[in-house]
């Protein structure tokens, strides 16, 4: 991340490259010619998620904490936005927990087909919940938006160079291994170039 960017363009820049990783994952389970050699990439992308989804768990756990702080005596309805993003992220945790646990097993027998298939039903099911349930959340964006400061920002993002780069040998990772019928999408296209500036640097 570029050490002038704000902490929200951070976390954006994050939640921006995590989506690009499942949305390749997505692209992948589309495709129809699929073989065993779509079966590194599906585990450098669970690893990638691994990561990725962890952070963005314990980012939006530190949100929900400073939004209680500056809410205090919350309304009904403020209660009940925050209760809302709390069931996505318990959702989220159940989803990711199954995808990892198809990731060990490919790790352990990458040839084998029931855990190939079981992989590919699984991961179709987390990435609908990550389109359907981990997306925008409008009403507790605009109160964090009204109520807090760069400091309240700089407190959720968790700004750490160790962690991009890690986050960056991840990513790199993924697209190593990337099928050449698996398309990048524009994001994950502009952040390969950014990485190669940054490498030819």
């Amino acid at each position: 991340m570029s050490a002038n960017k704000t902490a929200i363009e951070s976390l954006m820049g994050e939640r921006g490259h995590l989506r690009t990783s499942h949305e390749m994952l997505k692209a992948a389970l589309e495709i129809e010619s699929r073989d065993d050699s779509f079966v590194p990439f599906y585990i450098a992308t669970a690893n990638y998620m691994e990561a990725g989804m962890g952070r963005l768990d314990a980012q939006d756990v530190r949100m929900l904490s400073r939004l209680a702080e500056k809410l205090g005596n919350m309304s009904a309805d403020e209660e009940e936005i925050i209760a809302e993003v709390h069931r996505r992220l318990d959702g989220n945790r159940d989803h990711l927990k199954k995808f990892l646990a198809c990731r060990d097993a490919l790790v352990t027998d990458e040839t084998d087909q029931t855990n190939i298939a079981h992989f590919e039903s699984v991961s179709n099911a987390y990435i609908d919940y990550i389109h359907n349930r981990m997306g925008h959340h409008a009403p507790s964006t605009d109160i964090a938006l009204k109520l807090f400061d760069e400091n309240d920002w700089n407190h959720i993002a968790d700004i750490d160079p160790e962690y991009f780069s890690g986050e960056r040998k991840l990513y790199v990772a993924q697209l190593t291994v990337r099928p050449d019928s698996v398309p990048l999408g524009k994001e994950a296209a502009a952040y390969v170039e950014e990485y190669r500036r940054d490498r030819e640097a």
